[in-house]
């Protein structure tokens, strides 16, 4: 297993962001990882700074993260774990 740890919280800008990123961000991303060989990603989006009811930017970003570990597990076979504290 050789894998990466995603924080998706740093208050840069664009690309160096990953909360920022879309789905093809995310997708280039993986391709990169896998193409070194990675099998396994670990993201932690901070849902303990989440509000208990989300706003829209929680959300949209809670959807593009559920595509990301979608795309990770079915185009590149990788497993995923969301941190959670």
């Amino acid at each position: 297993m050789l894998g990466m740890y995603i924080h998706t919280n740093w208050g840069y800008n664009n690309p160096y962001a990953a909360r920022s990123w879309t789905l093809r961000d995310w997708e280039h991303y993986l391709d990169g990882l896998h193409g070194l060989g990675y099998d396994f990603i670990q993201i932690w989006p901070l849902l303990d700074c989440m509000s208990p009811q989300p706003n829209a930017s929680d959300l949209a970003f809670l959807n593009t993260i559920a595509q990301a570990i979608d795309l990770a597990h079915d185009r590149y076979g990788m497993k995923a774990a969301i941190v959670v504290r």
